[in-house]
C-alpha cells in the first residue's frame, strides 16, 4: 500500500476513470448480476464527455488512488446531496485497502463542507464493507438502466459519530478489504451485493448514458 498515492481528480482523469468503472463492475460483480444487469450497468467509452463535465463541476469532489502513475481506483462525493456516488478499485487492486481510504477522503471533504451524514448506494457484494466503515443498512432498491432492472442497498452513516484524526493513523494491513470498488460492493445479510453510487430520490441512481442532470453523471 506504500505505493499507492491519493490525489484530487482532474477532467484528464476521466477516460481511466470510466475504464476502473467498467472493469469493476464486469469481472467483480457478475456473480451477484445477471449477464443483461452487467451490460446494462456498466458504462460505455462514449459516456467519457459525461465523466469529464462531473470531474469539472464543482458539486461534485472526486478522488483518484494511484500506482506508479496509474489510476487503480477513485471515488466520488456529490456535496449538494450529502451522498457517496461511486467508489471503485480496479480488480488487480482489489483487497488492499484502497476503497477505505477512498471512503475516508471523501467522507473528510464532506466534513469540511458542513456535511454530517452521508448516503451511498451499495452493489450487493459490497455491504459488509461499508459495514466495515461505520455504514448501516436502509433499504433495498430497484433502479432501472436502460429497461433493465438492478437491486441495490441504500446504506447511511453519521460522520458526527467519527474521529477524522484516527483516519489516516491505522496501519493499511490493519484496514478491511474492500470490495470491488464504489464502484459498488456490497454484500447484504444474505451475500447480497451492492452499489456505492447513489442518487436522489432513489431516480437516476444507475443511468449508464450521458445525461443533462448533474446528479446522476456519477450514478450507476
Amino acid at each position: 500500500m506504500s505505493d499507492i498515492s491519493f490525489r484530487r481528480a482532474t477532467p484528464a482523469d476521466a477516460g481511466e476513470i470510466l475504464g476502473i468503472k467498467r472493469t469493476a463492475i464486469e469481472e467483480l460483480e457478475h456473480w451477484q448480476y445477471s449477464p443483461e444487469q452487467i451490460q446494462a450497468w456498466a458504462p460505455k467509452e462514449s459516456y467519457r464527455d459525461t465523466f469529464e463535465q462531473a470531474i469539472d463541476d464543482e458539486q461534485f469532489v472526486v478522488h483518484v488512488a494511484e500506482a506508479a502513475g496509474t489510476i487503480v481506483g477513485y471515488g466520488a462525493l456529490n456535496v449538494p446531496s450529502e451522498r457517496i456516488d461511486a467508489v471503485y478499485v480496479h480488480p488487480d487492486h482489489h483487497g488492499n485497502g484502497i476503497a477505505t481510504v477512498l471512503v475516508k477522503h471523501l467522507e473528510l471533504s464532506a466534513e469540511f463542507q458542513g456535511v454530517l451524514e452521508l448516503d451511498i448506494m451499495a452493489a450487493r457484494n459490497a455491504v459488509p464493507f461499508y459495514r466495515s466503515v461505520g455504514y448501516w443498512r436502509l433499504d433495498a432498491e430497484v433502479t432501472t438502466i436502460d429497461d433493465v432492472d438492478l437491486e441495490f442497498v441504500r446504506m447511511r452513516k453519521r460522520l458526527d459519530e467519527t474521529d477524522p484524526d484516527e483516519w489516516f493513523d491505522a496501519d493499511f494491513a490493519d484496514l478491511p478489504a474492500e470490495p470491488a470498488a464504489w464502484v459498488d460492493t456490497d454484500a447484504g445479510e444474505d451475500g447480497e451485493s451492492f452499489d456505492t453510487e447513489a442518487a436522489d430520490e432513489g431516480e437516476g441512481w444507475f443511468t449508464a448514458k450521458a445525461v443533462s442532470d448533474p446528479d446522476e453523471w456519477f450514478g450507476n
